[in-house]
This record gives C-alpha cells, structure tokens and sequence, in this order.
C-alpha cells in the first residue's frame, strides 16, 4: 500500500528535527550566577572572542589609533608651516639689528617648544589608551560616575589579566566579572550602602584584582589553577545571590503595582 503524501512529509520532518538535533553543539548550561552563559564567548561584548573576531577588533583598534595619531600628524604638519615661516622672518630681522624681532623669536620658539610637547603627549596618551576609549560600542558615559569608575576598574582588569590565564580558568574569570559587572548595575540605586552593595563593590575595587594580581605570583599548577577556579566560583556566587535578590525585590514592586491599580480601577468598575 502506497503511504500518503502527508505521512512522508510528517517522516522527512521528524527526520531531519533528528538529524539537526545529533549535530548539533551540545548546549552549555548557564553559569551559576543565573545571568545565561555568560561562559558564551561573543554574547557579552565585554568578552573578546578568539579568533576572526578577535582580529577584526584589533584591526579596528590600530585603525582607529592609526585616525588619531594621523590627525595629529596633519595639526604638526600645518603647525609648521606656520611656525617655520614666521621663525624666518623674526630671524632675519633680528639680524639686520631690530631688536624686538630678538623677543618675537624667543617667543615663537617657545610656542613651537609649548606645541611639540602637546603633541608628544597627546600621541603617548592616544597609544596607550584603554580599548574602551576608542570603541563606543563599550562607552559607559551615560552612568552614574561611581558605577563609570567601578565599570572601568573591572574592565581594565579583565583587560589587564584574561590572555594570560589557561583557558579553563579563563571562562572561570569571565563569569565571575561579568557577574560582578551586573551586581553593579542591579545595586547602583541602593541609597544606603548595605552589605550586598558594599560587597560589590569590593568585587570590583579589590577582590578580583588582588586575586588575580596574587595568582600570577605563583607557579602555574594543577592545584594553583583549581585554587583560583573556587575562588572566582566564590565571588561569581555571591554576586548572583545579589542579583538575584534585587531580581526578587524587582518583582515584588511591579506585583504591589498591579495590587494598587487592580484596587484603584477595579473597585471602580464595581461601583459603576
């Protein structure tokens, strides 16, 4: 007996849900802290993903402190042909003995000197400015000054620390930052300073960076690495349990919101 047309659509579609669902990457569990995995390289643009990735950022970054350091080239180029010209004319004057052209001269090469040192400072400055400053994708002018402060302490020791860890303790060191990362931002409105708030904070200022600044001191072994693994494990824990709450607390406000204007409109409604 000849199948349907229907009963062989039905099997070439179970068929290939079976197939995607065998080569498919196994799916990775979020981290503890409940954020979604975090572990992910290329879901937090906090985290820099390796590879093609990683290169067209860098290329990005050179690219972008090639604009600035050509636009300071060109602000030289014509400081100089102002500059030249005028040094020119003071010296020749001078040397034909009109002396106040002796002051104008002392002063135009003290203006060249004044700019030479500006430009010098502003290209060191632009060559060793953090990847955040380029890029306005990772800006963070917008927030509060103390969160902008704590954000960019973090993230310069994610910066500083993440390409020399092994790549175990590397996923360990990003989950715990950006868990830190979002137990900031979740605690940024607290009015007191209470031990949730205060222990964030820690996180950010001191906890993560000593760790990470003591465990480059010692050997890298086996039980070095798992020492820091747990301690990252630690922090990652604590900062979801503070996400966690605030979450909670979040949705206890918007549940006595919905109380208030089922009171406030229902009641209403019943009396009409």
């Amino acid at each position: 007996m000849v199948p349907s047309v229907t009963t062989i659509l039905t099997v070439a579609r179970t068929g290939s849900r079976v197939v995607r669902a065998l080569i498919r990457p196994a799916h990775r569990g979020g981290g503890r802290s409940g954020l979604g995995d975090v572990r992910e390289l290329g879901h937090d643009p906090w985290l820099r993903p390796e590879g093609a990735g990683g290169l067209r950022r860098q290329a990005s970054r050179l690219a972008q402190r090639g604009a600035g350091l050509g636009k300071l080239a060109l602000q030289g180029v014509l400081g100089a042909v102002v500059f030249l010209p005028l040094l020119l004319i003071f010296g020749v004057l001078f040397a034909l003995g009109f002396d106040p052209a002796g002051w104008l001269l002392g002063v135009t090469l003290l203006l060249g000197l004044l700019g030479l040192v500006r430009t010098a400072v502003r290209a060191v400055r632009l060559m060793n400015a953090p990847d955040e400053e380029l890029n306005p994708e990772t800006s963070r002018a917008a927030l509060p000054a103390t969160l902008q402060a704590d954000e960019t302490t973090l993230l310069g020791t994610l910066r500083t620390h993440e390409r020399a860890l092994p790549p175990a303790s590397r996923v360990a060191f990003h989950a715990a930052v950006i868990a830190t990362r979002d137990a900031l931002r979740v605690s940024a409105d607290d009015i007191m300073l209470g031990r949730d708030a205060f222990d964030v904070r820690q996180a950010a200022r001191e906890d993560i960076p000593e760790l990470l600044e003591t465990y480059r001191t010692v050997p890298s072994t086996p039980a070095n690495e798992a020492e820091l693994q747990r301690q990252l494990g630690l922090i990652e824990g604590r900062m979801a349990a503070v996400i966690q709450d605030r979450n909670a607390q979040r949705g206890r406000v918007l549940k006595a919101h919905g109380r208030y204007l089922e009171n406030k409109y229902l009641e209403k409604s019943e009396a009409e």
